[in-house]
């Protein structure tokens, strides 16, 4: 997959709300991009040329910008689904009428 098609994933999961499904497609791309990292790691060192070396290292360098903001995404978003309203305590919550009232 394409670098651009995968960081435009990212962005555009990025601003969905959370859901289950959308945490796997996030932790799914998240992948993707590590693999693509990877992928240009290597080419990078088997490159000789200086120029074609710095777009790669920048390529790199987007890629991981880019899982860093969706892993930071998934682990807040997991944490919320852990614990849905943190704000909220027990004491803060309306209490219910008594039913012998």
């Amino acid at each position: 997959m394409k670098t651009m098609k995968l960081i435009a994933r990212v962005q555009k999961l990025l601003q969905r709300p959370p859901e289950e499904t959308k945490l796997k497609k996030l932790r799914k791309t998240v992948k993707a991009l590590k693999q693509k990292q990877e992928d240009l790691e290597d080419k990078l060192k088997h490159t000789r040329s200086k120029p074609a070396r710095e777009r790669l290292q920048q390529k790199i360098d987007v890629l991981k910008a880019q899982r860093r903001k969706g892993a930071e995404v998934y682990r807040r978003l997991k944490d919320e689904q852990k614990d849905p309203a943190p704000g909220i305590s027990e004491t803060d919550k309306p209490s219910e009428p008594n039913a012998d009232s």
